[in-house]
Protein backbone atom coordinates (compact mmCIF):
# COMPACT_ATOMS: atom_id res chain seq x y z
CA UNK A 1 0.00 0.00 0.00
CA UNK A 2 2.85 2.37 1.21
CA UNK A 3 4.77 1.83 -2.24
CA UNK A 4 1.63 2.19 -4.06
CA UNK A 5 1.41 6.14 -2.58
CA UNK A 6 4.71 6.53 -3.51
CA UNK A 7 3.74 5.31 -7.02
CA UNK A 8 0.83 7.73 -7.18
CA UNK A 9 3.06 10.75 -6.01
CA UNK A 10 6.12 10.46 -8.66
CA UNK A 11 3.16 9.80 -11.50
CA UNK A 12 1.55 13.14 -9.77
CA UNK A 13 4.80 15.21 -10.22
CA UNK A 14 5.75 13.56 -13.73
CA UNK A 15 2.00 14.51 -15.15
CA UNK A 16 2.27 17.98 -13.18
CA UNK A 17 6.13 18.54 -15.43
CA UNK A 18 4.64 17.18 -18.66
CA UNK A 19 1.34 19.35 -18.18
CA UNK A 20 3.96 22.63 -17.15
CA UNK A 21 5.91 21.64 -20.55
CA UNK A 22 2.75 21.40 -22.95
CA UNK A 23 1.42 24.64 -21.54
CA UNK A 24 4.66 26.57 -21.78
CA UNK A 25 5.15 25.45 -25.30
CA UNK A 26 1.44 26.02 -26.40
CA UNK A 27 2.65 29.62 -25.17
CA UNK A 28 5.25 29.79 -27.47
CA UNK A 29 2.76 29.25 -30.36
CA UNK A 30 0.71 31.43 -28.94
CA UNK A 31 3.09 34.37 -28.45
CA UNK A 32 4.99 33.78 -31.88
CA UNK A 33 3.82 37.12 -33.12
CA UNK A 34 6.18 38.67 -30.09
CA UNK A 35 9.79 39.47 -30.92
CA UNK A 36 12.25 36.81 -30.00
CA UNK A 37 16.10 37.46 -28.75
CA UNK A 38 19.03 34.78 -29.15
CA UNK A 39 21.87 34.98 -26.97
CA UNK A 40 24.72 31.92 -27.78
CA UNK A 41 26.79 30.65 -24.93
CA UNK A 42 29.27 27.70 -24.18
CA UNK A 43 32.11 26.71 -22.79
CA UNK A 44 35.40 25.08 -24.29
CA UNK A 45 37.40 23.44 -21.61
CA UNK A 46 41.17 21.23 -22.50
CA UNK A 47 42.53 19.16 -19.47
CA UNK A 48 45.60 17.65 -18.72
CA UNK A 49 46.09 15.43 -15.97
CA UNK A 50 48.74 13.18 -14.01
CA UNK A 51 50.10 12.38 -10.56
CA UNK A 52 51.12 9.33 -8.41
CA UNK A 53 50.02 6.96 -6.31
CA UNK A 54 46.52 7.38 -7.25
CA UNK A 55 45.27 4.41 -6.57
CA UNK A 56 44.71 5.00 -3.13
CA UNK A 57 41.91 7.47 -4.28
CA UNK A 58 40.86 5.26 -7.27
CA UNK A 59 41.13 1.58 -6.37
CA UNK A 60 38.80 0.66 -9.00
CA UNK A 61 40.47 2.82 -12.06
CA UNK A 62 43.57 1.17 -14.22
CA UNK A 63 47.10 2.97 -15.00
CA UNK A 64 45.31 5.86 -12.66
CA UNK A 65 48.81 7.66 -12.88
CA UNK A 66 49.13 8.19 -16.37
CA UNK A 67 48.72 11.37 -17.59
CA UNK A 68 46.40 11.78 -20.47
CA UNK A 69 44.35 15.06 -21.77
CA UNK A 70 40.28 15.90 -22.34
CA UNK A 71 38.45 18.26 -23.65
CA UNK A 72 34.84 19.01 -22.66
CA UNK A 73 32.60 20.82 -25.22
CA UNK A 74 29.50 22.50 -24.06
CA UNK A 75 27.67 24.68 -26.64
CA UNK A 76 23.95 26.29 -25.77
CA UNK A 77 21.78 29.49 -26.34
CA UNK A 78 19.22 31.45 -24.62
CA UNK A 79 16.07 32.40 -26.76
CA UNK A 80 13.79 35.11 -24.65
CA UNK A 81 10.80 36.84 -25.43
CA UNK A 82 10.15 40.28 -23.73
CA UNK A 83 11.10 39.19 -19.56
CA UNK A 84 8.39 36.68 -19.66
CA UNK A 85 9.47 33.67 -21.19
CA UNK A 86 12.84 32.06 -21.65
CA UNK A 87 14.67 28.40 -23.22
CA UNK A 88 17.59 27.64 -22.31
CA UNK A 89 19.57 24.82 -24.19
CA UNK A 90 22.99 23.54 -23.40
CA UNK A 91 24.97 20.56 -24.63
CA UNK A 92 27.57 18.14 -23.67
CA UNK A 93 29.83 16.21 -25.16
CA UNK A 94 31.07 14.56 -22.16
CA UNK A 95 34.54 13.85 -21.57
CA UNK A 96 36.94 13.02 -24.71
CA UNK A 97 39.24 11.68 -24.40
CA UNK A 98 41.43 7.99 -25.66
CA UNK A 99 41.34 6.88 -22.29
CA UNK A 100 37.82 7.19 -21.68
CA UNK A 101 36.85 4.76 -24.27
CA UNK A 102 39.71 2.72 -23.55
CA UNK A 103 38.09 -1.00 -22.45
CA UNK A 104 40.00 -1.34 -19.44
CA UNK A 105 40.08 1.94 -17.82
CA UNK A 106 38.00 4.71 -16.29
CA UNK A 107 38.55 8.45 -16.23
CA UNK A 108 39.51 9.79 -12.86
CA UNK A 109 37.74 13.06 -12.90
CA UNK A 110 34.41 12.53 -15.47
CA UNK A 111 31.93 10.03 -14.57
CA UNK A 112 30.21 11.04 -18.44
CA UNK A 113 32.31 7.88 -20.48
CA UNK A 114 30.91 4.53 -21.35
CA UNK A 115 31.53 2.91 -17.85
CA UNK A 116 29.50 5.90 -16.17
CA UNK A 117 27.47 4.56 -13.31
CA UNK A 118 24.27 7.26 -13.79
CA UNK A 119 21.45 7.65 -16.43
CA UNK A 120 21.67 10.92 -16.29
CA UNK A 121 24.81 11.29 -18.89
CA UNK A 122 23.28 12.23 -21.84
CA UNK A 123 24.03 14.58 -24.90
CA UNK A 124 21.86 17.57 -23.28
CA UNK A 125 22.89 18.95 -20.23
CA UNK A 126 20.55 21.82 -19.70
CA UNK A 127 16.73 22.13 -21.20
CA UNK A 128 14.48 24.01 -19.64
CA UNK A 129 11.58 26.45 -20.31
CA UNK A 130 11.18 29.25 -17.61
CA UNK A 131 8.22 31.67 -17.24
CA UNK A 132 7.52 34.68 -15.57
CA UNK A 133 3.99 36.14 -15.84
CA UNK A 134 5.36 39.08 -13.36
CA UNK A 135 8.75 40.01 -11.97
CA UNK A 136 8.20 38.41 -8.92
CA UNK A 137 7.01 34.73 -9.87
CA UNK A 138 9.08 32.25 -11.82
CA UNK A 139 8.36 29.12 -12.58
CA UNK A 140 11.17 26.63 -14.75
CA UNK A 141 10.39 23.03 -16.38
CA UNK A 142 12.88 21.23 -17.67
CA UNK A 143 16.72 19.35 -17.28
CA UNK A 144 18.69 21.68 -15.21
CA UNK A 145 21.26 22.47 -12.38
CA UNK A 146 19.15 22.35 -9.47
CA UNK A 147 20.68 22.84 -5.51
CA UNK A 148 18.57 21.59 -3.35
CA UNK A 149 18.79 23.12 0.53
CA UNK A 150 22.67 22.93 0.44
CA UNK A 151 25.37 22.21 -1.99
CA UNK A 152 26.40 20.03 0.59
CA UNK A 153 23.70 17.65 0.10
CA UNK A 154 22.26 18.23 -3.52
CA UNK A 155 23.78 19.92 -6.35
CA UNK A 156 23.41 18.14 -9.95
CA UNK A 157 21.52 18.69 -13.62
CA UNK A 158 18.67 16.73 -13.30
CA UNK A 159 14.99 17.20 -14.51
CA UNK A 160 12.46 19.31 -12.04
CA UNK A 161 9.66 21.73 -12.12
CA UNK A 162 10.93 24.40 -9.44
CA UNK A 163 8.76 27.59 -8.55
CA UNK A 164 9.87 30.94 -7.20
CA UNK A 165 8.44 33.96 -5.33
CA UNK A 166 10.14 37.14 -4.51
CA UNK A 167 8.32 39.57 -2.20
CA UNK A 168 10.86 42.21 -2.78
CA UNK A 169 9.60 43.05 -6.14
CA UNK A 170 5.49 42.63 -5.24
CA UNK A 171 5.96 43.99 -1.71
CA UNK A 172 8.82 45.51 -0.78
CA UNK A 173 9.48 42.74 1.50
CA UNK A 174 13.44 40.81 1.54
CA UNK A 175 12.21 37.81 1.49
CA UNK A 176 12.07 34.61 -1.73
CA UNK A 177 10.08 31.23 -1.26
CA UNK A 178 10.97 28.42 -3.46
CA UNK A 179 9.43 24.95 -4.38
CA UNK A 180 11.22 22.21 -6.03
CA UNK A 181 10.44 18.93 -7.37
CA UNK A 182 13.34 16.77 -8.75
CA UNK A 183 13.21 13.65 -10.75
CA UNK A 184 16.32 11.96 -9.43
CA UNK A 185 17.80 9.57 -12.03
CA UNK A 186 18.66 6.74 -11.38
CA UNK A 187 21.82 4.13 -11.54
CA UNK A 188 22.11 2.52 -14.39
CA UNK A 189 22.95 -0.98 -12.12
CA UNK A 190 19.30 -0.79 -10.66
CA UNK A 191 15.92 -0.54 -12.10
CA UNK A 192 15.63 2.53 -14.52
CA UNK A 193 12.17 1.90 -15.15
CA UNK A 194 11.19 3.49 -11.41
CA UNK A 195 11.35 7.04 -10.50
CA UNK A 196 12.74 9.04 -7.42
CA UNK A 197 11.87 12.17 -6.58
CA UNK A 198 13.65 14.94 -4.24
CA UNK A 199 10.84 17.79 -2.88
CA UNK A 200 12.64 20.65 -1.47
CA UNK A 201 10.84 23.78 0.38
CA UNK A 202 12.98 27.05 0.88
CA UNK A 203 12.46 30.36 2.62
CA UNK A 204 14.96 33.26 2.22
CA UNK A 205 15.47 36.23 4.19
CA UNK A 206 18.11 38.74 2.12
CA UNK A 207 20.03 40.93 3.45
CA UNK A 208 21.66 42.35 0.56
CA UNK A 209 22.24 40.64 -2.81
CA UNK A 210 25.29 38.40 -1.30
CA UNK A 211 23.93 38.34 1.99
CA UNK A 212 21.43 36.51 2.92
CA UNK A 213 19.74 33.20 5.41
CA UNK A 214 17.58 30.47 4.02
CA UNK A 215 15.59 27.64 6.25
CA UNK A 216 15.32 24.75 3.92
CA UNK A 217 13.22 20.99 3.85
CA UNK A 218 13.93 18.47 1.60
CA UNK A 219 12.85 14.89 1.48
CA UNK A 220 13.39 11.86 -1.04
CA UNK A 221 11.44 9.29 -2.02
CA UNK A 222 13.32 6.51 -3.18
CA UNK A 223 10.99 4.15 -5.30
CA UNK A 224 14.31 2.88 -7.94
CA UNK A 225 16.76 2.27 -5.44
CA UNK A 226 18.87 5.29 -5.21
CA UNK A 227 20.20 4.78 -2.06
CA UNK A 228 21.04 1.17 -2.65
CA UNK A 229 24.51 2.54 -4.22
CA UNK A 230 24.90 4.78 -1.54
CA UNK A 231 24.71 2.34 1.04
CA UNK A 232 26.97 0.04 -0.81
CA UNK A 233 29.77 3.00 -0.85
CA UNK A 234 29.45 3.36 2.38
CA UNK A 235 30.22 -0.96 3.81
CA UNK A 236 33.00 -0.17 1.13
CA UNK A 237 34.43 2.70 2.39
CA UNK A 238 34.76 0.72 5.80
CA UNK A 239 36.78 -2.02 4.08
CA UNK A 240 39.79 0.56 3.51
CA UNK A 241 41.04 0.87 7.47
CA UNK A 242 41.19 -1.37 9.97
CA UNK A 243 38.64 -0.08 12.21
CA UNK A 244 35.71 -2.14 10.78
CA UNK A 245 37.90 -5.10 10.43
CA UNK A 246 38.70 -5.16 14.13
CA UNK A 247 35.31 -4.65 15.56
CA UNK A 248 34.42 -7.77 13.36
CA UNK A 249 37.10 -9.47 14.82
CA UNK A 250 35.68 -9.24 18.32
CA UNK A 251 32.37 -9.59 17.45
CA UNK A 252 32.44 -13.05 14.92
CA UNK A 253 36.25 -13.55 15.44
CA UNK A 254 39.24 -13.80 13.26
CA UNK A 255 37.52 -16.45 10.75
CA UNK A 256 34.34 -15.43 10.56
CA UNK A 257 35.52 -12.14 10.02
CA UNK A 258 37.46 -12.80 7.03
CA UNK A 259 34.95 -14.69 5.40
CA UNK A 260 32.47 -11.91 6.25
CA UNK A 261 34.97 -9.09 4.50
CA UNK A 262 35.95 -11.58 1.46
CA UNK A 263 32.20 -11.88 0.98
CA UNK A 264 31.67 -7.75 1.14
CA UNK A 265 34.73 -7.33 -1.47
CA UNK A 266 33.05 -10.10 -3.74
CA UNK A 267 29.61 -8.43 -3.58
CA UNK A 268 30.90 -4.63 -3.88
CA UNK A 269 32.45 -6.15 -7.26
CA UNK A 270 29.28 -7.21 -8.65
CA UNK A 271 27.99 -3.87 -7.59
CA UNK A 272 27.33 -3.98 -3.75
CA UNK A 273 25.56 -6.76 -1.38
CA UNK A 274 22.53 -4.05 -1.19
CA UNK A 275 21.10 -4.92 -4.71
CA UNK A 276 17.66 -2.79 -4.29
CA UNK A 277 16.30 0.14 -1.78
CA UNK A 278 13.28 2.20 -1.24
CA UNK A 279 13.17 5.03 1.43
CA UNK A 280 12.19 7.96 2.99
CA UNK A 281 14.56 10.37 3.94
CA UNK A 282 14.03 14.20 4.93
CA UNK A 283 16.41 17.02 5.55
CA UNK A 284 16.10 20.07 7.74
CA UNK A 285 18.90 23.08 7.85
CA UNK A 286 19.64 26.09 7.23
CA UNK A 287 22.28 28.06 5.81
CA UNK A 288 23.60 31.92 5.53
CA UNK A 289 25.95 34.27 4.17
CA UNK A 290 26.89 37.53 5.92
CA UNK A 291 29.37 40.45 5.88
CA UNK A 292 30.13 42.24 8.66
CA UNK A 293 33.10 44.72 7.25
CA UNK A 294 35.89 42.93 5.49
CA UNK A 295 34.86 39.72 7.63
CA UNK A 296 32.67 37.11 5.79
CA UNK A 297 30.81 34.55 7.35
CA UNK A 298 29.85 31.42 5.87
CA UNK A 299 27.66 28.78 8.24
CA UNK A 300 25.31 25.58 7.29
CA UNK A 301 23.51 23.18 9.76
CA UNK A 302 21.47 20.24 8.63
CA UNK A 303 19.82 17.52 10.81
CA UNK A 304 18.61 14.48 8.63
CA UNK A 305 16.28 11.65 9.52
CA UNK A 306 14.57 9.13 7.57
CA UNK A 307 13.93 4.99 7.25
CA UNK A 308 14.16 3.18 4.72
CA UNK A 309 14.11 -0.71 3.53
CA UNK A 310 17.00 -2.76 1.57
CA UNK A 311 17.40 -6.33 0.12
CA UNK A 312 20.13 -8.30 -1.29
CA UNK A 313 23.03 -10.68 -0.16
CA UNK A 314 23.62 -11.19 4.10
CA UNK A 315 27.06 -11.31 4.12
CA UNK A 316 26.77 -11.97 7.86
CA UNK A 317 24.49 -14.39 7.70
CA UNK A 318 24.38 -16.46 4.79
CA UNK A 319 21.91 -18.21 5.95
CA UNK A 320 18.94 -15.96 5.83
CA UNK A 321 18.71 -13.24 2.89
CA UNK A 322 19.35 -9.39 3.52
CA UNK A 323 15.51 -8.07 3.55
CA UNK A 324 15.32 -5.56 6.47
CA UNK A 325 14.09 -1.94 7.37
CA UNK A 326 16.35 0.25 9.05
CA UNK A 327 15.99 3.81 10.33
CA UNK A 328 18.54 6.31 9.72
CA UNK A 329 19.69 9.71 11.78
CA UNK A 330 22.77 11.86 10.76
CA UNK A 331 23.94 15.61 10.87
CA UNK A 332 26.45 18.10 8.72
CA UNK A 333 28.09 21.07 10.45
CA UNK A 334 29.95 23.52 8.13
CA UNK A 335 31.50 26.73 8.93
CA UNK A 336 33.91 29.35 7.12
CA UNK A 337 35.19 32.57 8.09
CA UNK A 338 36.78 34.90 5.74
CA UNK A 339 39.03 38.01 5.89
CA UNK A 340 39.37 40.18 3.10
CA UNK A 341 42.40 42.12 2.62
CA UNK A 342 41.99 45.64 0.27
CA UNK A 343 40.31 43.81 -2.45
CA UNK A 344 43.67 41.81 -2.95
CA UNK A 345 43.70 39.00 -0.84
CA UNK A 346 41.77 36.84 1.90
CA UNK A 347 42.75 34.49 4.21
CA UNK A 348 39.98 32.57 6.22
CA UNK A 349 39.95 29.45 8.56
CA UNK A 350 36.76 26.65 8.06
CA UNK A 351 35.60 23.40 9.41
CA UNK A 352 33.29 20.63 8.16
CA UNK A 353 31.36 17.95 10.06
CA UNK A 354 29.31 15.36 9.04
CA UNK A 355 28.18 12.31 11.29
CA UNK A 356 29.50 8.87 10.83
CA UNK A 357 28.46 5.39 12.54
CA UNK A 358 31.49 3.40 14.19
CA UNK A 359 30.39 0.41 12.46
CA UNK A 360 28.85 1.46 9.29
CA UNK A 361 29.09 -2.32 7.00
CA UNK A 362 27.12 -3.60 9.97
CA UNK A 363 24.55 -0.74 10.95
CA UNK A 364 23.78 -0.99 7.38
CA UNK A 365 23.45 -5.10 6.80
CA UNK A 366 22.81 -5.95 10.78
CA UNK A 367 21.35 -2.78 12.79
CA UNK A 368 18.60 -0.98 13.08
CA UNK A 369 19.76 2.83 12.70
CA UNK A 370 22.30 4.31 10.49
CA UNK A 371 23.70 7.40 11.59
CA UNK A 372 25.97 8.34 9.22
CA UNK A 373 24.85 11.08 7.46
CA UNK A 374 23.69 10.50 3.87
CA UNK A 375 23.08 12.83 0.73
CA UNK A 376 22.29 12.37 -2.37
CA UNK A 377 24.45 14.47 -5.06
CA UNK A 378 26.78 16.62 -2.77
CA UNK A 379 29.43 18.79 -3.81
CA UNK A 380 32.07 20.43 -1.60
CA UNK A 381 33.45 23.35 -2.98
CA UNK A 382 35.24 25.49 -0.01
CA UNK A 383 38.17 22.60 0.10
CA UNK A 384 38.54 19.68 -2.54
CA UNK A 385 38.22 16.84 0.95
CA UNK A 386 40.04 14.14 -1.51
CA UNK A 387 40.59 15.91 -4.65
CA UNK A 388 37.17 16.68 -5.34
CA UNK A 389 36.09 19.98 -6.92
CA UNK A 390 39.20 22.80 -7.92
CA UNK A 391 39.19 23.44 -11.47
CA UNK A 392 37.18 20.86 -12.73
CA UNK A 393 34.51 21.50 -10.23
CA UNK A 394 32.13 22.94 -13.30
CA UNK A 395 32.67 20.08 -15.94
CA UNK A 396 30.67 17.20 -14.88
CA UNK A 397 27.23 17.04 -15.07
CA UNK A 398 27.02 14.55 -12.62
CA UNK A 399 30.01 14.72 -10.61
CA UNK A 400 30.25 13.12 -6.94
CA UNK A 401 31.94 14.54 -3.87
CA UNK A 402 32.60 12.41 -0.85
CA UNK A 403 31.28 14.55 1.53
CA UNK A 404 28.07 12.87 3.09
CA UNK A 405 29.70 9.17 1.71
CA UNK A 406 32.47 7.96 4.05
CA UNK A 407 30.69 5.90 6.74
CA UNK A 408 32.76 6.74 9.75
CA UNK A 409 31.64 10.44 8.73
CA UNK A 410 34.46 13.68 8.21
CA UNK A 411 35.44 16.14 10.61
CA UNK A 412 37.96 18.86 8.78
CA UNK A 413 39.90 20.98 9.98
CA UNK A 414 41.25 23.72 7.22
CA UNK A 415 42.78 27.33 6.14
CA UNK A 416 42.56 29.47 2.73
CA UNK A 417 44.75 32.01 1.47
CA UNK A 418 43.63 33.70 -1.81
CA UNK A 419 45.41 36.24 -3.54
CA UNK A 420 44.10 37.89 -6.19
CA UNK A 421 47.02 41.05 -6.99
CA UNK A 422 45.45 42.13 -10.54
CA UNK A 423 42.20 40.93 -12.21
CA UNK A 424 43.75 38.07 -14.61
CA UNK A 425 45.24 36.31 -11.83
CA UNK A 426 44.15 34.41 -8.64
CA UNK A 427 45.78 32.18 -6.89
CA UNK A 428 44.61 30.08 -3.92
CA UNK A 429 46.13 27.84 -0.99
CA UNK A 430 43.84 25.55 0.85
CA UNK A 431 45.44 22.95 3.33
CA UNK A 432 43.03 20.59 5.68
CA UNK A 433 43.47 18.16 8.19
CA UNK A 434 40.83 15.36 7.69
CA UNK A 435 39.79 12.63 10.43
CA UNK A 436 37.02 10.50 10.50
CA UNK A 437 33.69 11.81 13.26
CA UNK A 438 33.43 8.55 14.95
CA UNK A 439 37.26 7.59 15.83
CA UNK A 440 40.71 8.69 16.84
CA UNK A 441 41.97 7.77 13.01
CA UNK A 442 43.04 10.02 10.82
CA UNK A 443 42.74 10.32 7.46
CA UNK A 444 45.38 12.18 7.06
CA UNK A 445 46.83 15.86 5.75
CA UNK A 446 45.58 17.60 2.35
CA UNK A 447 46.62 21.04 0.64
CA UNK A 448 45.49 21.99 -3.03
CA UNK A 449 46.67 24.57 -5.33
CA UNK A 450 44.66 26.14 -7.83
CA UNK A 451 46.10 29.28 -10.00
CA UNK A 452 43.58 30.85 -12.65
CA UNK A 453 44.81 33.53 -15.20
CA UNK A 454 43.16 35.30 -17.80
CA UNK A 455 45.02 36.55 -20.34
CA UNK A 456 41.74 38.47 -22.39
CA UNK A 457 38.18 38.41 -21.75
CA UNK A 458 36.25 34.86 -22.02
CA UNK A 459 40.13 33.00 -21.95
CA UNK A 460 41.00 31.50 -18.89
CA UNK A 461 44.27 29.08 -17.93
CA UNK A 462 43.66 27.23 -14.77
CA UNK A 463 45.72 25.33 -13.05
CA UNK A 464 45.97 22.83 -9.91
CA UNK A 465 48.10 20.99 -7.45
CA UNK A 466 46.67 18.64 -4.93
CA UNK A 467 48.69 16.81 -2.29
CA UNK A 468 47.36 14.31 -0.02
CA UNK A 469 48.87 12.29 2.81
CA UNK A 470 47.68 9.23 4.50
CA UNK A 471 46.96 8.90 8.00
CA UNK A 472 47.19 5.72 10.09
CA UNK A 473 43.48 5.64 8.78
CA UNK A 474 45.29 4.06 5.85
CA UNK A 475 47.33 1.71 7.48
CA UNK A 476 48.12 -1.38 5.57
CA UNK A 477 48.94 0.84 2.59
CA UNK A 478 52.69 1.59 1.60
CA UNK A 479 51.79 4.51 -0.35
CA UNK A 480 53.93 7.44 1.27
CA UNK A 481 51.71 10.10 -0.59
CA UNK A 482 48.91 11.10 -3.17
CA UNK A 483 49.78 13.82 -5.56
CA UNK A 484 47.95 15.28 -8.23
CA UNK A 485 48.44 17.65 -11.14
CA UNK A 486 45.75 19.47 -13.74
CA UNK A 487 46.27 22.43 -15.63
CA UNK A 488 44.38 23.29 -19.15
CA UNK A 489 42.83 26.10 -20.97
CA UNK A 490 38.86 27.58 -20.88
CA UNK A 491 37.16 30.03 -23.55
CA UNK A 492 33.35 30.61 -23.11
CA UNK A 493 31.16 32.58 -25.07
Amino acid sequence: MRGALKDDRVDGVLTAIRIVIISAVLGVVTASARAWSVAPSGLASLRYQTGENLTLLNPGVAYPDAGFAAVYLMPGFRLKQGNWLSADLELYTGELSPRTFSSGSLSLYGVENVHDYFHDTSFVRQAYIAVSPDDAFTLTAGEQQIIAGSRLLFDNYQPAVTAGYDLLDAFDIPLTFDLKAVKVEPYKLYDPSRTSVLYDAEVSYNFSLFESITAFYSNFQDTDSTLAPILNNLIYSALFNRVEYDNLISKYGQVRARRIMACLQQQYAAGGPVHSSSSSISWAGMTGDRYFGRVEINLTGILETGDGSISGVNCFDYARPLDRHFSTFGYLADANVKYHILDKAAIGLFFNLSSGDKTPAQAILTQNTLNSFLSIFPYNTESSLFFNGGINQNLSAGSLTMAGRRGLGDVAYGAMIDVYPVRALECTLTPVLIYPEITSKLYGFETDVTVTYMPVRHVSLPFEFDYFSPGNFFQGYSIPYVMQVLFGADITW
